[in-house]
């Protein structure tokens, strides 16, 4: 139970996070109807990218912005792989 609640933990406090860092690198990502991007879309941007849906209305322009969506996901990707090889023990 505790993997389970540290898990849970790991993955809410990347998706914090990662919304943080796209908040500030916001001139990096731009949306399809072109509205200013908020915290709440960068939320949103985060757990989408976290939970492995990644769809949303926002686009990543930049190299730095595609390289923090990149790391995030395989951040996920380790995440997943670790957490099923101790249920497999």
């Amino acid at each position: 139970m505790k993997i389970l609640i540290r898990t849970l933990i790991f993955h809410f406090v990347c998706i914090f996070m990662f919304s943080l860092l796209y908040l500030n690198i916001t001139d990096g990502f731009g949306t399809i109807d072109n509205k200013v991007i908020e915290y709440v879309d960068c939320l949103l941007f985060s757990t989408t990218i976290q939970s492995g849906v990644g769809v949303t209305n926002i686009v990543a322009n930049s190299q730095i912005s595609k390289y923090l969506m990149i790391l995030q996901q395989i951040i996920l990707i380790s995440t997943h792989a670790f957490t099923l090889y101790i249920f497999t023990l």
